[in-house]
């Protein structure tokens, strides 16, 4: 019951935020950001440690908590304009903007499926505009959520793109057919990997990082694609598309120094827009006494 009530509550305040222009929107959303970063401490305490590690001393207390705030302001705005996909549907022609797409028709164009590379950067559940815009055949490795009112609301949403979920539980399966189809697949690279990761620096510091996309390009022969949705002013997009891993770097590159290159490009793309990143997230944890080299667990969209 606590559940439905849950999903009712999300139902009937997303319904009331559709009627409002999307500049309110952003005010209510913002506002529940900062709401959260005030009273959400333990996710706040995290949040200013990730920024101390990745930015040390080039940045003073004040700026670091800025950059919080306003990450937590742009995670709340990411949520509800999730919420808010039959809206943002209406418009994306107009609202969304490509670059590099020519790199995504190239990886299909080989024939042996893609990994879209991608993470909590910018409005990431966005980039199921790719499909939806271009048409192109696209699923992504989801968590299920424990409310299952709620899971099964947002993987409508996610259906209305034509993007196809894969349950995380037995994906491995499930994604080997869909690069055996041919069908690009979405993968999360920036999320803490567990005891079973690759442990790779990342702004200099290591962490246990996944190596599935590496992994599955080395198998498979597929494509690694990194992919970003980076917000603009006036609720417009911009989906990155950047050039695949070029094939004799996946076939002479082991999985350590592939998951490297990948972990390099999202730092960089990290630095340029750091209130678009999900910092609340424990990414550094200390490294266990010991650890196995290769991840075996599927990231999610989560």
């Amino acid at each position: 019951m606590g559940y439905f009530l849950q999903y009712l509550f999300a139902r009937a305040l997303t319904a009331l935020l559709a009627l409002l222009p999307w500049s309110w929107v952003e005010s209510f959303a913002r506002g529940c950001g900062s709401l959260a970063f005030l009273f959400y401490g333990s996710r706040r305490k995290i949040a200013l440690a990730n920024l101390d590690y990745a930015f040390g001393q080039s940045r003073s207390p004040k700026e670091k908590e800025a950059l919080a705030r306003a990450a937590f302001q742009h995670m709340a705005l990411s949520l509800v304009e999730f919420f808010l996909m039959p809206k943002s549907l209406a418009t994306a022609a107009a609202d969304f903007h490509f670059t590099g797409l020519e790199h995504a028709e190239a990886a299909f164009a080989c024939g042996k499926g893609v990994i879209l590379v991608i993470s909590h950067l910018g409005s990431w559940e966005y980039l199921a505009m790719l499909p939806y815009l271009t048409g192109q055949p696209w699923s992504v490795v989801v968590k299920t959520i424990r409310n299952p009112f709620l899971d099964r609301h947002l993987n409508a949403m996610r259906r209305m793109t034509t993007l196809q979920p894969i349950e995380k539980k037995g994906s491995t399966r499930a994604v080997l057919q869909a690069l055996k189809g041919n069908r690009g697949v979405a993968i999360l690279i920036d999320q803490w990997a567990g005891p079973e990761g690759i442990w790779q620096p990342f702004f200099g510091h290591e962490t246990a990082t996944t190596s599935v996309p590496a992994r599955l390009a080395k198998k498979t022969g597929c494509v690694l694609v990194a992919a970003y949705c980076l917000r603009r002013a006036n609720h417009q997009f911009e989906i990155q598309i950047h050039s695949p891993v070029p094939h004799e770097q996946v076939a002479q590159l082991d999985e350590t120094v592939l998951t490297n290159k990948l972990n390099e490009l999202l730092e960089t793309q990290i630095r340029r827009y750091p209130e678009q990143w999900s910092w609340g997230h424990r990414r550094w944890k200390p490294k266990p006494a010991v650890s196995r080299a290769v991840s075996r667990s599927m990231p999610t969209n989560s």
